[in-house]
């Protein structure tokens, strides 16, 4: 069947007769009332988030497809839902669509709605965005909504994120936490509050090291899966949690990871976590996995070159330290490692170092200041 004419709602019908269940069993089971799976069946639209429950629970292995067609359905009540839903899915074709049908009409709100949408997707497209453009354009923006407001704050708590400005980030946090308590809208709600959980979840683990709380998270993001994005995440924050505690754990959720990302569109982040998985087993001097990534990094490792050549890249300075200062039994370049990897405000993976420089037995609170 072409998805061109796929009938969503049809399909789900179908599924809810060929069922031994009774309709109120189903509705309660979804978490919803009998009265509103009944106008959803009749062809009248009900919330959002009660439609992706209704798909989740009818077919789940279909979600996607069911739910691009009820985003291009979507009236005026659940459109910014639709935005949401298909930006955190990578929908890049349902958001021009609702773009397309919003962005000549007279409703403001929905026209500044469709605008920071058309202006997400550029930046993902590019792959990368100006800081200072980043915020002007958001603070260009004058919200009509408390749902766009907590929108456009959490935009601009993601650019201090990115920039690893993380006392700022968190900051912003704290502001977002207290907007999301009056979102009536359940999915928006729960959208907004992935978005954060990203954020959060790297920065209690990577910068605070409070591996505790960025495991609950990483595992709520998982089992809320409102997106590739945010179930990767999850799991990666996962993994890089337990690398010093279990090489068996952290390769599970690193596998995880790579499978999920596992396509071509997301041939890039599956990559990158390929590497870092190749890196967690020249860690733990295992034997790199046939999942592992052989990039001229691993390479060069594996071969017990000097990585000198990596020193001027940023990404593999402070791992290229690391090896040449295990491989050397070097503490300058261990403790160049430490610096870089610290500067990067990544205080986590500085424990690499860290722990090596503390076996050669170099004092422990001149460590800790660093």
């Amino acid at each position: 069947m072409k998805e061109s004419c796929f009938d969503a709602r049809g399909h789900l019908k179908q599924i809810i007769e060929s069922k031994e269940e009774k309709q109120k069993e189903i509705a309660d089971k979804i978490g919803i009332s009998a009265s509103h799976l009944s106008k959803f069946l009749n062809g009248k639209e009900i919330s959002f988030w009660m439609i992706l429950e209704i798909t989740r629970y009818l077919d789940r292995e279909n979600e996607i497809k069911i739910m691009k067609q009820f985003c291009k359905e979507a009236t005026k009540k659940n459109i910014k839902s639709a935005f949401e839903y298909a930006h955190l899915k990578k929908l890049s074709s349902e958001i021009k669509y609702l773009i397309d049908r919003v962005v000549n009409g007279n409703n403001r709100e929905l026209k500044e709605w469709s605008m920071v949408y058309e202006w997400q997707l550029k930046i993902t497209a590019a792959g990368y965005y100006s800081e200072y453009e980043y915020l002007d354009r958001i603070r260009g923006l004058n919200p009509s909504s408390h749902e766009m407001k907590t929108l456009v704050l959490i935009l601009e708590m993601l650019c201090f994120y990115s920039s690893k400005k993380f006392d700022l980030a968190k900051d912003y946090l704290e502001k977002i936490d207290k907007c999301l308590i009056n979102i009536d809208d359940p999915f928006l709600k729960r959208a907004f509050k992935s978005r954060t959980s990203q954020a959060l979840a790297n920065i209690l683990l990577k910068y605070e090291e409070n591996i505790g709380e960025a495991r609950l998270i990483a595992k709520e993001m998982i089992d809320l899966n409102l997106g590739v994005e945010s179930v990767t995440n999850g799991y990666f924050i996962l993994s890089l949690s337990y690398w010093y505690e279990s090489f068996e754990e952290s390769s599970q959720y690193f596998k995880k990871a790579i499978e999920l990302n596992d396509y071509p569109e997301r041939k890039y982040v599956a990559e990158d976590l390929r590497e870092q998985l190749s890196i967690l087993e020249l860690y733990w001097y295992e034997e790199l996995s046939e999942l592992s990534l052989r990039s001229d990094f691993i390479k060069k490792v594996l071969s017990k070159e000097d990585l000198n050549i990596f020193y001027d890249n940023e990404y593999y300075r402070p791992y290229a330290l690391y090896f040449n200062g295990v491989r050397k039994e070097s503490k300058e370049d261990l403790l160049l490692s430490l610096h870089f990897f610290s500067n990067q405000n990544d205080n986590f993976r500085s424990n690499m170092p860290k722990k090596e420089l503390m076996k050669k037995g170099s004092d422990y609170n001149i460590l800790k200041r660093r």
